[in-house]
């Protein structure tokens, strides 16, 4: 995807560039957003929170959609494990 937007920006430079035409704009926008983009691509969050200190749905696991509709299960918090799995040791 990175590849086809750099392949069709720097296309765009080089037909822009061979007429003969004067261009007194900014191009400042575009390279923002698309470096906003890319940079977009590689962030994640991978960090959540316990469930009992979840700031999005306070606890419960879900929080109601912007329509006011639906419930949507929390992706912002993990629920806590109350009894772990006992981790084995081979000598």
């Amino acid at each position: 995807m990175i590849k086809t937007l750099n392949i069709v920006l720097i296309t765009t430079l080089l037909l822009n560039t061979s007429y003969n035409y004067e261009y007194n704009g900014s191009t400042k926008a575009a390279v923002s957003i698309v470096g906003g983009i890319m940079k977009a691509k590689h962030a994640t969050n991978e960090k959540k929170y316990p469930r009992k200190n979840c700031p999005v749905c306070k606890g419960k696991g879900w929080y109601i959609s912007g329509d006011d509709i639906t419930k949507v299960p929390c992706g912002y918090c993990e629920e806590e494990i109350k009894n772990p799995a006992p981790i084995i040791k081979y000598h």
